[in-house]
């Protein structure tokens, strides 16, 4: 999974901009409820939203993926070290 993400550019790019996409319309939505007069932004962000939503989550997947693929990898080579002693 973690290759793939990387090795298809135009995916990797939605994810990374989904993902910022995805807080900044967080942020914006949380700040046009406070405020009243402000409904365009809301229905701004809730289109972005929804179309930045699945990029997020989706980079968050390949995040988790490549944390446990990082920790067995690090698991190993300590393994392998203390086994060589």
């Amino acid at each position: 999974l973690v290759r793939w993400y990387y090795q298809s550019y135009p995916f990797f790019g939605y994810c990374c901009v989904g993902a910022e996409f995805t807080y900044v319309a967080m942020y914006l939505r949380s700040r046009a409820n406070a405020s009243s007069g402000y409904e365009i932004v809301k229905t701004l962000c809730e289109y972005f939203l929804m179309l930045s939503v699945p990029a997020c989550a989706t980079k968050q997947v390949v995040n988790v993926s490549q944390l446990c693929s990082s920790c067995y990898a690090v698991a190993a080579n300590d393994a392998a070290l203390k086994n060589k002693r």
